[in-house]
């Protein structure tokens, strides 16, 4: 009787702990980030202890290419990213559950996000001067929407400049930098370090709808894991705080973990983060047409299964 107390009590014991389980597994994030500053306030929650004084383990899983980043999704390997709209836009017409829960940043009138530059040497000095030349970019990516909705702006069409696909952004930036492709679209910092290193900038998206970095996150995750989410919602809007507050404070840390390039760390500024927010229909409108001139299904590309306003309603 007494062995099959003891025996009793363990299996008991067992149960009881491999209910606690899940709950651990539930604090756990993976977050897969680009070599851009939007990365920082990951950084910062996580240097800060921020995470951690909330109960989460975040790992941040950095990728080079939005390629890179989008087969981690689609293979369950994250839970959330930083994105774009029409980034999230192709996977959704895909059919992958994965939603925008905040805007991280867009451009402003003093710093875009995304550039289109001329490689030093090239003598471009504006937009229309593309015509047959080659621009380094990533086709079906936000660096594509950019580029395409700049020579529209300008009046060229699209056939009339010669698309080379870079998928990696530091193998495009050095192929601009060495000339071996006269133009290139790139994102914030590189495209600073570019302009500081000769290139020449000749239009950014500034003005254009669609073009805001944002969050994303895994649909099944943002339901069964809905109070780990409002949790690392918090953290994440307590990091933006701080480097809204005092953007100088970061730039050590961003050398060191952010990727900015150390040439320029005296001289770049920051565009404010945004506070929890989510894009506007018309911003999701225009990054559908431009896809459906693109030939994709964009039946599925509606505002209400783009966005997911848990963030909005519990964080805000």
């Amino acid at each position: 009787m007494k062995r099959f107390s003891v025996f009793f009590c363990l299996i008991i014991g067992l149960i009881t702990a491999s209910m606690f389980i899940p709950n651990a597994e539930a604090s756990s994030i993976r977050m897969g980030v680009l070599p851009i500053l939007e990365s920082l306030p990951f950084i910062v929650a996580q240097e800060r202890g921020l995470f951690q004084s909330s109960g989460l383990k975040v790992e941040i899983v950095s990728f080079a290419s939005a390629l890179e980043r989008d087969s981690a999704i689609q293979s369950g390997a994250i839970h959330g990213a930083i994105h774009d709209i029409l980034g999230i836009s192709l996977l959704r017409s895909k059919e992958i559950p994965f939603t925008i829960v905040t805007n991280m940043t867009v451009p402003t009138s003093k710093k875009d996000l995304f550039v289109v530059l001329a490689s030093p040497g090239s003598g471009l000095k504006g937009i229309e001067e593309l015509r047959g030349s080659e621009i380094g970019l990533s086709s079906h990516t936000i660096a594509e929407y950019v580029t395409d909705s700049l020579l529209s702006i300008k009046g060229l069409k699209i056939d009339e400049v010669k698309k080379v696909e870079v998928k990696k952004i530091p193998l495009r930036f050095q192929m601009l930098m060495e000339g071996k492709v006269k133009a290139a679209t790139l994102p914030e910092p590189l495209a600073s370090l570019a302009i500081f290193q000769g290139a020449r900038k000749l239009g950014g998206d500034y003005g254009l709808k669609g073009t805001q970095v944002v969050l994303v996150f895994q649909e099944s995750f943002i339901r069964a894991e809905s109070e780990t989410m409002i949790r690392f919602g918090r953290a994440y809007g307590q990091a933006v705080r701080m480097i809204n507050e005092d953007p100088l404070r970061w730039r050590e840390l961003l050398v060191e973990k952010g990727r900015l390039p150390t040439p320029i760390k005296d001289i770049f500024t920051l565009n404010p983060f945004s506070d929890i927010q989510i894009p506007r229909p018309e911003e999701i409108q225009a990054v559908k047409t431009w896809m459906e001139g693109k030939g994709f299904e964009t039946s599925k590309i509606t505002h209400s299964s783009l966005v997911n306003d848990v963030w909005v309603k519990g964080v805000r």
